[in-house]
């Protein structure tokens, strides 16, 4: 951490808490992931349940239905379904974003005290920058409506290319099925899962800001602190996160490059923020 990144200890280093980060982000998500499939999957039953409202939709000899918009009834059968759903999926994402937060504070402070001893500083989920985080990310209900509205609109897609093409209902209610599946199970051809993404978006975002606001309660106790944006250093390196790492170190309160304070940069970033005294090298 207070070495040279130029020397190879530092390198060995620096590679040892990517890999340290890394494992516990992953872990994160993973237990996140599985929360967040169940909620899929109790929404797929919810729906089935309400759906049978628009049964009737296909057994009419009426003109189809050619918009998404006028499908008779949907909108009140989904805001059924949205209302004794949004609580669940929010305390699923509040869950994900208070353990993230927590485990990147711990992570700042086991890094940073590496460089010896550390002012008394404490982190809680009651300090003004971690409640305001809350209320801007996945905690808010416009990011809950966000998720909700997807599904809404992708099912309203299959919904009315069922109608569009005369399936019946039973055909209808088979791919609803299997876009729950998509959205909570890891099949044939796909890297990852809607539900592993948002945990991992959730989680990341909220295990950076929680290493973040420990090294801002370093600088709130008078130690000028600065920061490093740190790639995986592959091949994989995005253009952006290359251009932010080549800044070196900047001051802690200042954006980088891309308007980032610190990763990740996109849903699924790799990269992470290092922190440490200005001059400390």
């Amino acid at each position: 951490m207070t070495l040279s990144p130029s020397t190879p200890v530092s390198r060995f280093q620096r590679a040892a808490l990517y890999t340290q980060r890394v494992f516990e982000r992953d872990k994160l998500a993973n237990k996140h992931r599985k929360e967040i499939a169940k909620f899929f999957i109790s929404q797929r039953d919810l729906t089935l349940q309400y759906l049978k409202k628009l049964g009737p939709l296909f057994e009419e000899k009426s003109p189809l239905v050619k918009t998404q918009a006028e499908i008779p009834g949907w909108d009140a059968v989904w805001n059924e379904i949205a209302k004794r759903s949004t609580e669940e999926l929010k305390r699923i994402i509040i869950d994900a974003e208070i353990d993230g937060l927590k485990a990147g504070s711990t992570r700042g402070s086991t890094e940073l005290s590496m460089t010896g001893p550390l002012p008394k500083t404490t982190f809680n989920l009651a300090n003004p920058r971690a409640v305001a985080f809350m209320k801007e990310n996945g905690g808010s209900l416009q990011y809950i409506r966000g998720i909700q509205d997807t599904t809404k609109s992708e099912l309203q897609t299959i919904i009315t290319d069922a109608l569009d093409t005369g399936k019946s209902y039973g055909q209808l209610e088979k791919e609803i099925k299997t876009r729950f599946s998509e959205y909570s199970e890891k099949l044939p051809g796909k890297d990852i899962t809607r539900a592993h993404l948002i945990a991992i978006t959730e989680t990341g975002k909220a295990y950076e800001e929680g290493n973040a606001e420990f090294a801002r309660g370093l600088a709130d106790a008078g130690i000028t602190m600065v920061k490093t944006w740190e790639t995986s250093k592959d091949d994989r390196v995005s253009d952006g996160c290359q251009e932010n790492e080549d800044e070196g170190p900047i001051p802690i309160n200042q954006y980088h490059t891309s308007g980032h304070m610190h990763p990740p940069r996109f849903p699924s970033c790799r990269c992470y923020e290092s922190y440490e005294q200005a001059g400390s090298d």
